[in-house]
């Protein structure tokens, strides 16, 4: 089984130390921490997660034990403190040993961060302390069935009277159900106290809930599927951020790194490092197997690439911080850019440690079929095309 990493992209420090510039020593501790629990156990278990399609438990209560759910929230709530930054590190970093598990923890970031900006008091009292102590793992439910990923056309409903509301409707790709307490449910809200697109936070283990998990080609082990909401009761103080304001949350999440870029970036990494050990363990055979021209021009070409990529997002993390106006385009930017390399990477590797590539003993081929996922994951990137093209004219 694949555990060590023999090679990181020199930039990838660029990228480290750009979500660690505003945190203090307190953050440089902590990722060391972190460090510490994606090899000896996140790490460990990344075949097995994958192979028996199941939530990685292991991995999650070795995260919950150092704080990692909590990493955005802020101290008084019983978080570190750290921000979003430090959040993107943290999955970019967790993808690197499995990127099942790193999923999991980026939606649950994506929730964190939805509360801690718009939660009202008594939300963010209610939610987040268990949040930050991962006794509430948190995943969201965007996506209706059909062809059409668009999401002003919600059919999933928010009825009923201001102390008796309910939730009707089925979501589909929605990612960590067999670990997540709690799903904030995108639905089309007709309350006493508006109308229109809306968040709604739903008890995950209510009765009325049913989830089916989808066996995947990549990703496996994030227990991703679709959830069935029949006649869910919500609490009036459940709709988060306000009745019709949907729209604003979903554009706030997209004005932060925390998409499959940073999963992208994660699973590149490793197979690079995966794919030069099996080179170099190919050149110390009895009978030695070369590098052909093709493929180290392959390895070099792959290398540029992922080193360019690395680049970018600490440009692009920085840039976030320092011009949260420009955020929206610069995170679609960098989920196209991120999992456009680790797509070609991944396949390119593939060719350069030949038929060794696609047996699972050597872990590569697992890499190859998560990068395909964080490509196909929202924001799909026609759409971060399209916004990136707006954002230019």
């Amino acid at each position: 089984m694949y555990t060590s990493e023999l090679h990181l992209p020199a930039t990838r420090e660029d990228f480290v130390l750009a979500c660690l510039e505003r945190s203090g020593e307190n953050a440089r501790r902590w990722l060391e921490a972190l460090d510490g629990v994606c090899s000896e156990t996140v790490a460990r278990h990344a075949a097995s997660v994958d192979q028996e399609r199941r939530a990685p438990e292991e991995s999650l209560k070795a995260l919950r034990d150092i704080g990692a759910f909590g990493v955005q929230i802020p101290v008084s709530h019983g978080g570190l403190g750290l921000g979003n930054a430090m959040a993107a590190l943290a999955v970019e970093r967790t993808a690197r040993a499995c990127a099942s598990t790193a999923a999991i923890l980026m939606f649950h970031y994506q929730v964190v961060h939805r509360t801690v900006r718009y939660g009202d008091e008594l939300q963010q009292k209610r939610d987040l302390p268990a949040m930050a102590a991962g006794e509430r793992i948190a995943a969201s439910a965007w996506t209706e069935p059909g062809p059409s990923k668009s999401k002003s056309d919600v059919r999933t409903s928010l009825a009923g009277r201001a102390d008796a509301l309910f939730v009707d409707g089925t979501k589909t790709y929605c990612t960590g159900l067999d670990s997540a307490s709690v799903i904030d449910v995108l639905v089309n809200a007709s309350t006493d106290d508006g109308h229109g697109p809306t968040f709604v936070r739903v008890d995950a283990d209510h009765a009325g809930v049913g989830r089916e998990i989808y066996p995947m080609l990549g990703l496996r082990g994030t227990s991703t599927g679709t959830v069935t909401l029949s006649r869910v009761p919500v609490a009036p103080n459940a709709v988060i951020g306000g009745v019709g304001e949907a729209r604003q949350l979903m554009r706030a999440n997209h004005e932060t790194p925390l998409n499959p870029a940073l999963l992208a970036l994660g699973i590149a990494s490793s197979a690079l490092g995966r794919a030069l050990e099996m080179v170099r363990e190919q050149a110390a055979e009895p009978t030695p197997v070369l590098l052909s021209e093709s493929r180290a021009h392959r390895l070099a070409a792959t290398t540029v690439a992922l080193e360019s990529v690395y680049a970018y997002a600490a440009r692009l993390v920085s840039g976030i911080a320092a011009a949260p106006d420009d955020a929206y385009a610069a995170s679609s930017k960098l989920k196209v850019a991120a999992t456009t390399v680790a797509e070609d990477l991944t396949r390119n590797l593939t060719h350069v440690v030949g038929s060794r590539g696609f047996l699972m003993e050597y872990g590569l081929e697992r890499h190859l079929r998560d990068a395909q996922a964080t490509a196909l994951m929202g924001p799909g990137n026609e759409l971060c095309l399209r916004r990136i093209a707006d954002d230019l004219v």
